[in-house]
């Protein structure tokens, strides 16, 4: 009976001791023309493979949000002030955004998307990453 009870402590020990600790981050984006719909956002691996998307209601011209449970890596972010609350990226005629949009370290958008290492960012485990983006509108 001993031996069980100790196998069982070794497993949930071994699972609290292997388990990898998550971090968050939070987010500010600044710059807003209004407080229109929702803000998008969306979390890209090196890869640009999605890891969270989610969205929140702008209601301040400063949209603050904590993304919880990101494993320790290195990612960017991606958002999108979504006036019209179509879930999309709202452009005009020609190709170009209508809605205000941005990338981690403020990175400024000239003719096309930054590369990922333009706006590529760390995250470490058990910490608190915090990432500003001003809001771009064109």
């Amino acid at each position: 009976m001993k031996i069980k009870h100790l196998i069982v402590l070794l497993l949930c020990f071994s699972q609290n001791l292997f388990a990898q600790e998550t971090s968050n981050i939070h987010l500010t984006v600044e710059g807003l023309r209004n407080t229109d719909g929702f803000m998008l956002v969306q979390v890209v691996d090196k890869d640009l493979n999605s890891i969270l998307e989610t969205k929140g209601v702008v209601s301040d011209k400063v949209f603050t949000m904590v993304l919880e449970d990101i494993a320790p890596g290195t990612y960017g972010i991606r958002i999108c002030h979504d006036e019209d609350e179509n879930d999309d990226m709202t452009n005009n005629w020609i190709g170009l955004p209508k809605e205000g949009f941005g990338f981690s370290w403020d990175k400024k958008v000239k003719m096309k998307e930054p590369d990922f290492e333009e706006y590529a960012f760390q995250v470490n485990q058990g910490q608190v990453t915090k990432v500003r983006i001003v809001t771009q509108y064109l």
